[in-house]
Order: structure tokens, then sequence, then C-alpha cells
């Protein structure tokens, strides 16, 4: 008699990634599946009836799992080897897993992250403008305020100059009668 053969132990870290992959798989479709199409020669010519399950070739074309497929209770027929690209595009069309692949995935959320930058540039930008509207209305202002101010330093500043200046003259000029 020959011992039973054992199953090799997976070391922890490939079982946390093979556990890692079926979960993200295992999430199962919503919805009936698709019931598949086979074509069929009757009386000389081609017509479409329903099959009794999927190929291989069309399930692997979808990009899903043999294993995974069977889970989820879709059909599977084993002995079809014909592949109908109708097939491959409902079985996409009903897998959630097929819909969005993992770098349509990522890329989705770099563009959805890339639109709420934008969205805060723009923001920024606009209160940006505002607040520098906002600033060359103070600075008129105060520009007019200078301008005030500068009159009347220059007046308090000239006027006694103006005096002196008054009172050379008439101290140059000989008195003349």
């Amino acid at each position: 008699m020959s011992a039973p053969s054992r199953k090799k132990k997976v070391s922890g870290k490939k079982e946390a990634e093979s556990k890692r992959i079926v979960k993200e798989k295992a999430s199962k479709p919503t919805g009936a599946p698709p019931t598949a199409i086979v074509e069929v020669r009757h009386s000389g010519r081609m017509m479409q009836r329903q099959a009794r399950g999927y190929s291989l070739g069309e399930v692997a074309q979808a990009g899903l799992n043999f294993g995974l497929v069977r889970r989820w209770g879709l059909l599977v027929d084993d002995r079809r080897r014909s592949t109908l690209e109708d097939n491959v595009a409902s079985l996409k069309k009903w897998s959630p897993q097929t819909k969005k692949t993992t770098e349509e995935r990522v890329e989705g959320e770099v563009r959805k992250i890339e639109m709420a930058v934008e969205k805060e540039v723009r923001k920024a930008g606009k209160e940006i403008e505002k607040a520098g509207k906002e600033v060359e209305k103070e600075a008129k202002k105060a520009g007019k305020g200078v301008e005030k101010v500068e009159k009347k330093v220059v007046e308090k500043v000239e006027a006694p100059i103006k005096k002196r200046s008054k009172k050379k003259k008439a101290a140059a000029k000989p008195e003349t009668p």
C-alpha cells in the first residue's frame, strides 16, 4: 500500500496573497446570469439556440476564472469548443470584474483626484483674484489718502519757506516811494 499524498504547505505570504485575490474576486455580480447562445446548422442554414452553458474559451476571453464562475452559479459547458463574441460580450457586461480592470480602476481614481485638484486650484485662483481686487481697491483708497496727506505736508512745509522767500524778496527790494 502506498501512503496517501500530502499537500505541500504554502508559505504565509503566498497564502495571504491568494486569500486576498480570492476576496477581491469573490463579489458576485448582481442580476440573473446571461444565457449562453450557440450557433447550430439546421436544414442547411445557421440558427441560434440557447446553449447548455458557456464554453471554457468564452469564460477565459471574458477574463474570468473557471472556479469563480462555477461558484457564481454560471453554467459552463466543458464539451463546447466554440467561442462566440456575443457570449463573451454578455459575460463581460454581467461580470463586475471585467467591467473595470485594476488599471482602469487606478486610472479612474487618478482622474477623480486630478479633477478634485483642478477644482480646488480654480477655487483658490478665484479667491486670489478676489483678494487681489480688494487689495487694489484698498491701495487706491490708500493712494488717495497718501496724496491728501502729501499735499497737507507739502503745504505745511512749503508755507514757511514761501513766507521766508517773500520776506527775503521784500528785504532785497529797495523801498521806492
